[in-house]
């Protein structure tokens, strides 16, 4: 998520998400490596926005962890996983390999984006995954339901669909999230979301177009801006 950085409405974005899911068993340490390998020359030239969300729930999911990051466009898409194959990032996995373990992986188009994109707005984020048939349909209906509810003021932060592009699509094709400043902002407005008649009318329209494979709750625990 772009620092700062406050929209007026949906737009139909470019740009890409790359997530990286892990099994952490000691999270200080992994954080600390983090924060280390960000303040490096290394983490100071990465052409991305880069976040780490501990998944507060999540169901059955054998992750603990997110790595995201966030590029612009496909040039520093190339660029950033370029770098993961240098010398100071094989030094990182090496540090925490003892006490993290990759689970998924994924690569996302962006097709949504709006919202207060700070990061201080976006500190717990709801992410729900789905089956999409149609996704020019069902993006048209959920940009129409999201805008509602921020005039509404029923959301605070940043929200977004996204596509998957390269990964295990068996068990999702897209995802859509809302962020929130805090996880009681956060439920707040999922209630008032759920509550409301444009996300009864949203539902009936989205009725056989759209899965909803699973739900999760994500709590923002670092968040490294692009230099």
């Amino acid at each position: 998520m772009a620092t700062a950085l406050l929209l007026a409405g949906p737009v139909f974005a470019d740009g890409y998400i790359a997530s990286y899911t892990l099994n952490v068993k000691d999270a200080m340490s992994f954080v600390k490596e983090m924060d280390n390998l960000m303040a490096s020359d290394w983490g100071k030239s990465f052409p991305g926005h880069v976040e780490v969300a501990h998944h507060a729930f999540d169901g059955t999911n054998e992750a603990s962890h997110s790595v995201i990051m966030n590029y612009a466009n496909e040039a520093d898409m190339a660029a950033g996983t370029s770098a993961f194959y240098t010398a100071p990032f094989g030094e990182f996995l090496a540090k925490v390999s003892d006490y993290s373990e990759g689970v998924e992986n994924g690569l996302f188009e962006k097709l949504v984006t709006g919202g207060d994109l700070s990061p201080e707005k976006n500190m717990a984020v709801q992410v729900f995954f789905m089956k999409i048939e149609d996704p020019i349909k069902y993006a048209k209906l959920y940009t129409k339901l999201v805008k509602a509810q921020e005039q509404a003021g029923r959301i605070d932060g940043a929200y977004g669909l996204r596509a998957l592009v390269a990964g295990d699509n068996s068990g999702y094709t897209h995802y859509a999230f809302i962020g929130s400043s805090n996880l009681q902002v956060a439920l707040e407005n999922r209630k008032d979301l759920f509550s409301s008649e444009v996300f009864k009318t949203f539902s009936r329209k989205v009725a056989g177009n759209r899965e909803v494979v699973s739900t999760q709750l994500d709590v923002i625990i670092r968040s490294y801006e692009k230099k």
